[in-house]
């Protein structure tokens, strides 16, 4: 069924009148549609011509997939390169800076009696390595470049080729082996360094932190015995305490004592780290770049592989830090506690010293004491028979004082009375003179209430007046403007009238508006049966305005027509030949009132208005009212 539905996909889109796959011919009877014998040699012309078109289309698609990659490979080409030119400039620089200091050294070596021997073996080992460096480019890279040189030298042919191949082929296996050779001794130095290093490391974390009691606090003396056992229980104390933290921090990081560089192998392992370290943490897909280089140089590994060991080397990275820091707070405590021991001992010392002395001087002090106890209680003895003498004279004074300040007591007394008495008659001749005030003020004050309330009433008549005549006035106004309305209305209906009666009834001639008017064949001289007497003529009205003639005699409106008809009104030349012109001279109507002061107006002679109607600003040839009288 499917195969039918193709054949008439494939006749609708390919029939034409002249070459048809099918001829369908419809049978009247039946009216069902009969198909003749299908044109394969024309089908399979065309389904390889899909074909065709089907491989060069997929041909053109792995082009642009390879094209793409090649440039993504370029573009990760160039990053990596320019990432590693960074690198290496900065080993250069640290390369520099080590051996100005290794230079720096060896001089100091150099002028230092005991390190002369080191200098001269150094110099010695350096003075080897550039000889063997020399024999070494000899006998590899100068061999290379002579082979390239004469390759470039001599042309090629069939006859030379198998020569010139044989000796590529030993040149590449000798330098196979070299490479070997040199990758060995390569990984042997790596070894010894590492040793090295390990060596170093176990040195500086063993001979970092000595652990028990220090000698040099065992040798001190305390006066005592209690205080410098204390102290020295104390460093027992610090050293357990970090071992305890030491064997927490490598039991849980065990999985990382334990293996070697995560599983990987040590130049997968030193490679990744190089790159890491290669490529900032603010690179963009930094993860992306570091991947696609590593890959290029081991393509067995896969980007989880790279991840897991990433992870790996950061909580190593972790635990030597931590550990680290652990070593080094532990010496530190260590110092600080040994310091912190030599000095309470001293300071026990001292206090000891400080105490015999104390000792001696407080016997010294106790005999003086007593001496002058002594003396002090023969003093005391003398002082109480004297303070006894004056004591009864002071009881003497003290009874004479006591009668002379009863006496003024009494004396005061009646002096305060005498005075009481006094007020009391000042104060109540006061209250009725006040009282005398008070009745005097009140009856001012019923007289000045009676005279408000008289005026009140005054003015309340006044302001109800005023009210009435302001309510009046309204009154005639709206009635005033009642009848001019109403006078208007009939003066509109008297117009109204007056032009129904003098409008003219002609009867509809369409003749008539071809002919011309009495006014243009009077104009023209040929109205016949006129009245000499009368000017047709004459205008009906006098014209106080303008008309064409005056406007036109203007030579400004003359300039301007011309200058619009030719389009120039716009431009800086109609402005500039519109300025250039004379201006005429003022007219009479058009001089300024002499009753115009700026923006003030003179208000003698004011006409009354009605505070209603309408402000009428002339400006020119009247003053300004506002409506407001002053």
């Amino acid at each position: 069924m499917s195969s039918n539905k193709n054949l008439l996909r494939l006749n609708k889109l390919y029939r034409t009148q002249e070459n048809s796959l099918t001829d369908v011919v419809h049978i009247t009877d039946e009216n069902i549609p009969k198909y003749r014998q299908v044109n394969y040699d024309a089908m399979r012309d065309i389904i390889n011509e899909r074909k065709i078109c089907g491989t060069q289309a997929l041909e053109r698609i792995s082009k642009l997939q390879n094209d793409s990659h090649a440039i993504r490979e370029q573009a990760e080409l160039k990053i990596s390169r320019d990432y590693w030119f960074n690198e290496q400039y900065k080993l250069n620089q640290q390369y520099r800076k080590y051996d100005d200091e290794h230079q720096t050294w060896l001089t100091e070596a150099f002028h230092d009696p005991d390190l002369l021997s080191i200098f001269h073996e150094i110099t010695r080992y350096r003075i080897w390595l550039d000889e063997n460096t020399i024999k070494f480019r000899k006998t590899t890279v100068l061999p290379i470049i002579q082979l390239k040189e004469e390759l470039q030298s001599k042309t090629i042919t069939t006859d030379n080729i198998s020569d010139i191949i044989d000796a590529l082929q030993i040149v590449k296996k000798e330098q196979y082996e070299l490479i070997l050779i040199l990758n060995q001794e390569e990984r042997q130095l790596e070894d010894e360094l590492k040793e090295f290093r390990k060596y170093i490391d176990e040195d500086d974390e063993i001979n970092m932190i000595e652990e028990g009691i220090p000698e040099s606090i065992v040798e001190l003396s305390c006066p005592d015995d209690e205080l410098r056992a204390t102290m020295l229980q104390e460093f027992l104390i610090i050293d357990h305490k970090y071992r305890e933290t030491l064997l927490d921090l490598d039991a849980n990081y065990l999985y990382i004592v334990d293996q070697e560089n995560g599983g990987w192998d040590i130049d997968e392992h030193e490679m990744l780290v190089h790159l890491y370290e290669m490529y900032p943490g603010d690179v963009k897909k930094r993860r992306t770049c570091i991947y696609n280089h590593f890959h290029r140089y081991y393509p067995k590994r896969s980007r989880q592989e790279m991840l897991k060991h990433e992870e790996w080397y950061n909580a190593q990275t972790y635990y030597l830090k931590h550990k680290h820091l652990i070593l080094y707070e532990w010496k530190q405590a260590r110092i600080a506690l040994k310091l912190k021991a030599q000095v309470v001992f001293q300071e026990a010392y001292e206090l000891q010293e400080r105490l015999a002395q104390q000792h001696e001087e407080k016997m010294k002090q106790r005999a003086l004491c007593e001496q002058l106890a002594n003396q002090v209680q023969k003093w005391r003895d003398k002082q109480l028979e004297i303070l006894e003498i004056k004591r009864k004279l002071e009881e003497s004074k003290r009874q004479a004082e006591l009668e002379k300040i009863r006496q003024e007591h009494e004396r005061s007394q009646k002096q305060r009375q005498q005075t009481k008495e006094k007020l009391a008659e000042y104060y109540s001749k006061k209250e009725q003179i006040r009282l005398a005030e008070y009745e005097k003020e009140q009856r001012r004050l019923d007289e000045m209430q009676s005279i408000l309330a008289e005026q009140h009433r005054k003015d309340w008549e006044r302001v109800k007046f005023r009210q009435e005549e302001y309510e009046q006035k309204r009154q005639d106004l709206r009635e005033r403007n009642q009848n001019e309305e109403r006078e208007e209305i009939a003066k509109e209906e008297r117009l109204q009238a007056l032009a129904e009666r003098v409008r003219p009834h002609v009867e509809i001639d369409h003749a008539r508006v071809l002919q011309p008017t009495k006014a243009y064949n009077a104009h023209r001289g040929l109205l016949t049966n006129t009245n000499d007497d009368i000017n047709i003529q004459q205008e009906l009205f006098p014209i106080n305005t303008f008309n064409d003639r005056k406007l036109y005699s203007d030579i400004r409106i003359r300039l301007e027509q011309r200058l619009r008809d030719a389009g120039l009104i716009q431009t800086d030349y109609a402005r500039q030949a519109l300025a250039a012109l004379q201006k005429p001279p003022k007219r009479i109507d058009t001089q300024a009132n002499q009753m115009w002061n700026g923006f003030t107006f003179k208000t003698d002679n004011i006409e009354q208005h009605n505070i209603s109607k309408p402000i009428k600003r002339d400006f020119i040839s009247h003053s300004v009212f506002y409506g407001i009288e002053n």
